[in-house]
């Protein structure tokens, strides 16, 4: 199975280690989702077939839901330099 550190990891993308929001532990939440096989499954695909992250396809899930409900953009991805 695929995670999305591996999957970055595969794909060259290596955490974010500079910076002052990389090196303050307080700069970023973490969010624990839980979700059927099927939809993980899917995701890993959508992130592989996207050459991206499940951590920057949930950013961008999190900002378009932000943007639907009238509310501004601000969810960051921690992984990016």
């Amino acid at each position: 199975m695929f995670d999305s550190q591996s999957v970055g990891a595969a794909m060259g993308r290596k955490p974010k280690t500079t910076g002052p929001r990389a090196r303050d532990p307080g700069a970023f939440k973490s969010v624990l989702v839980r979700i059927n096989a099927d939809g993980w499954r899917a995701l890993k695909m959508l992130a592989i077939e996207s050459d991206t992250t499940l951590n920057a396809l949930a950013v961008e899930a999190f900002n378009d839901l932000l943007k639907k409900r009238g509310k501004r953009t601000t969810v960051e991805n921690p992984l990016l330099d």
